[in-house]
């Protein structure tokens, strides 16, 4: 499902216009990203939690010319589910 799609879900449940719903995902995901990149953990309770990870430089390998390289260190987020999604899906 990507966003359109999901939009369109929304719409239908709620019977709010596509406009709106799609406002209210922007900034839902906008306020997702600016707290993960001020650091902080994001948690819906029985869904998931979204934390910002340090993930280290590690060797590497470029598959078109097979030459061993260093990736930098970045970070990332990492998502963990929720018990009830967990539930949900087994």
């Amino acid at each position: 499902m990507n966003k359109q799609e999901l939009c369109n879900q929304v719409s239908k449940q709620t019977k709010m216009p596509k406009s709106k719903v799609m406002a209210m995902l922007d900034s839902t995901f906008d306020n997702i990203s600016s707290s993960l990149k001020k650091g902080k953990e994001v948690r819906l309770v029985g869904f998931g939690t979204w934390k910002k990870v340090k993930r280290k430089a590690r060797p590497g390998r470029n598959p078109q010319t097979g030459k061993t390289m260093t990736i930098k260190a970045r970070n990332v987020a990492k998502f963990s589910m929720g018990q009830n999604l967990f539930d949900q899906l087994n």
